[in-house]
């Protein structure tokens, strides 16, 4: 994508400010995935004191996880036996249900 060289001042400021927002709305995505990161052993531990709820937990993560992860998430060492079964059926009913987004509703006008 060819730029045009012939930007004034103001408009070379204005891109600069466009990238600066980018760059920090990505350091923020990143900082926030690493907090997740970081805090999932913890939560998991937490979560281990309630069986259903880490039942829930693996069944979803392993439902939403790509094929691969998926596998991976697998061998967790607190994941409950015998969830494979519930995740295989979410996933067969989550590619049962079409994917349509839903148009927001008109507002009435006043």
């Amino acid at each position: 994508m060819d730029l045009p060289t012939d930007l004034t001042p103001a408009q070379l400021r204005a891109l600069e400010i466009i990238a600066g927002i980018g760059e920090t709305r990505a350091e923020a995505r990143a900082k926030l995935k690493k907090a997740l990161a970081d805090t999932l052993p913890k939560f998991l531990e937490a979560a281990s004191k309630d069986e259903d709820l880490l039942r829930k937990v693996f069944v979803l993560f392993e439902t939403v996880a790509t094929a691969t992860n998926a596998s991976r998430i697998q061998l967790h060492p607190l994941r409950p036996e015998g969830i494979g079964q519930e995740v295989d059926m979410l996933r067969e009913a989550r590619k049962a249900k079409p994917k349509v987004k839903q148009k927001p509703e008109a507002k009435p006008e006043t």
